[in-house]
């Protein structure tokens, strides 16, 4: 059975508030947060709570043809698109990809703090370990972010220690007066890039409904990523635990693109 999904890297759908988009590939949260914000759905300065695999914050974000001057939805969705890595074909320059979104959004000063919660083996990009560094293009990566940007990052490895550190309460009071999203990749119920090893289906269940009940999520975006879930079946069938606790009906969503 084919999904709808299965192919298209640019599918990408939302609920008719705009409070949630699902996409296939995750370079699409950049254009969910950004016309979020056009929509004046959230703040600048926004806090992201990103639990994927993969830190996906690899600062050529700030590269990204066009990326400062898309003021319109059209112009913002230009920007998100990225290229078919199935191809084969070298990744063309100056563009959005999996993961690149972060800092794209950081450049535009729509969001100004990130917690972590990933297996990634990779150090975050912090602007202090980039400005230790001194190296020509961390500066420059840097020199594009907004004047008054105060880049915080905090990390956990596990979705248990997030969860553990945060209460419903103590979140709250973490958030404060921001706008807050939570950036979801199915494949962090993965152990694998490779190959299909899931986490079992009651912690899966468990797991995406503690981070959907933690806060009242200002955004909601949410990447199903087949290319590290194990395959399109694995993927769908986390997409439909998520379906099933979301209350998620695609039948209703609008697409993007």
């Amino acid at each position: 059975m084919g999904y709808e999904w299965e192919k298209d890297i640019n599918w990408v759908v939302h609920t008719k508030d705009n409070k949630m988009f699902i996409m296939r590939d995750h370079n699409w949260s950049f254009a969910a947060w950004e016309i979020a914000r056009l929509n004046k759905q959230i703040k600048s300065k926004s806090l992201v709570i990103h639990v994927d695999s993969h830190l996906d914050d690899v600062a050529d974000g700030v590269r990204v043809k066009n990326l400062k001057t898309a003021n319109t939805k059209d112009e913002i969705i230009e920007v998100a698109r990225s290229y078919d890595r199935s191809l084969g074909e070298v990744s063309p320059s100056s563009i959005m990809h999996i993961d690149n979104f972060i800092w794209g959004s950081l450049a535009r000063g729509t969001i100004e703090e990130v917690i972590y919660v990933s297996r990634d083996t990779q150090d975050v990009n912090t602007l202090e370990s980039m400005r230790a560094s001194e190296d020509v293009e961390s500066l420059y990566y840097l020199s594009e972010l907004p004047s008054d940007c105060n880049y915080l990052t905090t990390r956990f490895t596990s979705i248990d220690s997030f969860l553990s550190h945060f209460s419903e309460s103590f979140f709250k009071e973490y958030v404060s007066n921001r706008s807050v999203i939570l950036d979801l990749d199915l494949d962090v119920f993965n152990n694998s890039d490779s190959k299909s090893d899931l986490f079992p289906d009651d912690k899966v269940r468990e797991y995406i409904t503690r981070l959907f009940q933690l806060y009242p999520w200002d955004l909601i975006t949410i990447a199903i990523s087949p290319d590290f879930c194990g395959g399109i079946n694995e993927a769908e069938h986390l997409f439909s635990i998520a379906r099933e606790i979301m209350e998620i009906d695609l039948n209703t969503m609008h697409k993007l693109v």
